[in-house]
């Protein structure tokens, strides 16, 4: 709740001090945006930080699996053209 800066009072949301007339307390006035904006900045690293780490420990996994998959396409080509070659050959 916002303090009134002259008299103190809590004045809740209101422009005005309904007591005195006195203006909201400046300090009080960005307290909760500056909260909201800490708290959104963590939230942000976190994420952020978080992503890193999955990247970071799967990077391994995708290079061996496109390793293994140029390997296992390469010996599926040779295979094909082998026995290509050998159903060539029994035909003749």
């Amino acid at each position: 709740m916002t303090k009134c800066s002259r008299c103190g009072k809590e004045i809740g949301t209101a422009e005005a001090c309904p007591d005195c007339g006195g203006s909201p307390s400046r300090s009080m006035v960005g307290k909760g945006t500056s909260k909201v904006a800490c708290a959104t900045g963590e939230a942000l690293e976190f994420g952020v930080k978080a992503t890193e780490t999955v990247v970071r420990e799967t990077k391994p996994l995708f290079k061996s699996a496109v390793k293994l998959g140029k390997r296992g396409v390469s010996k599926a080509k040779k295979e094909t053209l082998g026995v290509a070659k050998r159903l060539k050959d029994e035909d003749e």
